[in-house]
Formats: C-alpha cells, structure tokens, sequence
C-alpha cells in the first residue's frame, strides 16, 4: 500500500518517483549507464576516442577520460543517495514516533518537525555549481585556457555540463543532511524523558548520523580515485579536509543532544540510587525501582553498577561497524584501482 505523504512535506522526488515508478537503485545505474553509452557515442562521433588510441593511452589512463566517466558514475549515485537519505529519514522519524518518546506525536507530527526549505535547497544546489570552477581552477592554473576555443572539447564541455548537475544534486543533498541531522538533535533536546532501560529507542538517532556521512564518503571516494594526478593534489586535499569535517559534524549533530540527556539522566539516577543507599525517605522518586518493592542494599548496589555501565552515546556495535565500513570505502576504491592499473600494466607489459 502506497504511503500517502502529508503535502507539506512532499519533496520534488516524490512526485519524480511516483512517476517514473522504479527503486532509485535502478534509476540510478540505468541514468549511469545511459550517460557511458552517449559518452562513449559522442567520443566515436567526435573522433576523440580515435585520438586517445592513437597516443597510445587507455580512455582511464587520461585525466579527461578518468574525470569524464567518474561524473558518469557521480551523476547516478548522487541522486540515488539523496532519495535513499529522504526515505530513510522518514524510517527514523517514523520509528522514533512509534517509541512514544513524545506522547501525542505521531510520524507526520515528527515529519514535519524538519525545517527544510524547498528555496534553501534549490539555493544550495545552485551554490554547488562554484565546485566545477573552483576545482577545474586548481586542476589547470589558467583561466585563460576557459576563453579559448580550442579548449571545449568533448571531454571538457562533458565534465562541465555534467559536472554541473551533479553539484547541484551534491548542494541540495548536503543541505538535506544537515537541516535533518540538525532536525533530530533538536529532537534529542526536545525529550520529556530517557529511558535508561530501553536505549534501543534511541537507536535512530545513531543510525541518522551514519546515514550522514554516507554522503561525505561518496565524494572522498571521487576524490581518492584521482589521487594519483598530481594536478588533483590541491583539490584532493582541500576538499577532502572539508567532507571530513563536514562528516564529523553531521556525524554528531544528530546524537549530541540525545548524549547530554543521557548523561544528565544518569546523573539524576545515581544521585537517587546514592540518596536511596543512605535510607533518605522518597529518594527513589522517579526511578525505575520506585515501581518495585522497596530494594534492599543489594539491588541498590546492582542497580547503581548498571546505571554507571549504561553508554551516554546512543551507538551500538553494528552502528559503529556500518559507519567504519563506510569510511572505508574510499581507501577499498583507491586500493581497488590501483589494484586493477597494475593488472592492467601486466597484461599489456
């Protein structure tokens, strides 16, 4: 049964994917694959390919060729992970409602919570189109070279048009994370109680700060592929600096807030279990033993050790394991490359 989405929170992918009725995973390679396909046309038509055989070069040995079919791949994913990051925010936002953390708000209460912009984003996705210059500026160190004709190849006006749309989903997607990672630590700030006893509630906080950073992972990999060009040094390094302090951030936006209640409830607790273990009349009110017979010095002393065992972060294990594996998907690419270059020089050597 399909979700009827409240209409002030219907987002433009909504509409696109009630439409076009295929998993964004599949749209995303079949857009991939379509744009390789007109690539690889325009490259036999224009003679570049030619060109690029003649000099003995493999189409991914050259910069333009590497570039060219990395915005291609860049062109699907992006797109894909900005949907998949809508609809697994929802997932939180609708697991969070159903915990009963706040009484009287349910999944569209919570969802519209979100302080994100239709005109913000849009803004930000314009302001992502600078990243083409920005990049292509440090990369050739001549602006010059932008008002000669003989410039605008095939590769340079692909990288540039197709550049251009994958900034802009980039910008729109980097301002989605951040209103809704700064969304749900409101939400954190926002909690009547915390429950010591049952932290799996707090669960989606955890995982929407791993969802995250998925998106600072999908450029560090872009980046990490061209890190044997020593013209991409600059921009490697500058822009890589900042996707991670952009993931450190978006990382604990979400998850701060939930780690101050934690500790602040803790304390709270401790203090009663402390002014229960000296026999203080109603010192228990509030506890969780309060609903039990009065505790005698023994179940304090347990219940005091397991309060003080209780993580003031809400980040289990698997979280921590997913989030590792996601960091680490830059280095697998970079190693996965130049794993194949070498495969490739042997065979040709």
């Amino acid at each position: 049964m399909t979700e009827v989405v409240p209409v002030s929170r219907q987002l433009w992918s909504d509409w696109f994917y009630r439409r076009v009725r295929l998993p964004p995973l599949v749209f995303g390679v079949l857009l991939t694959a379509g744009l390789l396909a007109l690539l690889a046309l325009l490259a036999v038509v224009t003679g570049t390919l030619e060109h690029l055989t003649a000099s003995g070069a493999s189409w991914w040995e050259t910069r333009d060729g590497r570039v060219t079919t990395l915005l291609c791949l860049m062109a699907g994913i992006v797109p894909t992970a900005l949907r998949y990051h809508e609809l697994g925010t929802r997932r939180n936002l609708d697991a969070l409602a159903r915990s009963g953390l706040w009484p009287g708000r349910g999944p569209a209460a919570l969802r519209e919570a979100t302080s994100a912009s239709p005109r913000r984003a849009l803004l930000f996705g314009a302001t992502g189109f600078l990243l083409i210059p920005l990049v292509a500026l440090t990369v050739d160190l001549d602006p010059g070279l932008y008002f000669d004709s003989d410039y605008w190849g095939l590769p340079q006006t692909w990288i540039w048009v197709v550049g251009c749309f994958v900034t802009f989903c980039g910008g729109v997607l980097t301002y989605r994370v951040y209103v809704d990672a700064r969304t749900f630590g409101r939400l954190a700030r926002e909690l009547p109680e915390v429950d010591l006893l049952d932290r799996e509630a707090l669960l989606p906080f955890a995982r929407q700060g791993l969802r995250s950073a998925v998106p600072g992972v999908i450029f560090a990999t872009f980046l990490v592929l061209n890190w044997s060009d020593p013209a991409f040094l600059v921009a490697v390094v500058s822009l890589g600096a900042i996707v991670l302090v952009q993931n450190v951030a978006v990382l604990l936006i979400p998850v701060r807030g939930l780690h101050d209640r934690l500790r602040e409830a803790k304390r709270e607790e401790l203090a009663r279990v402390n002014a229960a273990i000296r026999a203080q009349p109603g010192a228990l009110e509030g506890s969780p033993l309060a609903r039990r017979p009065p505790p005698d010095l023994a179940d304090l002393l347990a219940w005091r050790r397991f309060v003080e065992s209780v993580p003031e972060w809400p980040i289990d294990v698997s979280t921590l394991g997913r989030f590792a594996l996601y960091v680490g998907i830059p280095l697998l690419s970079w190693v996965g490359a130049a794993l194949v270059e070498h495969v490739v020089e042997l065979v040709i050597g």
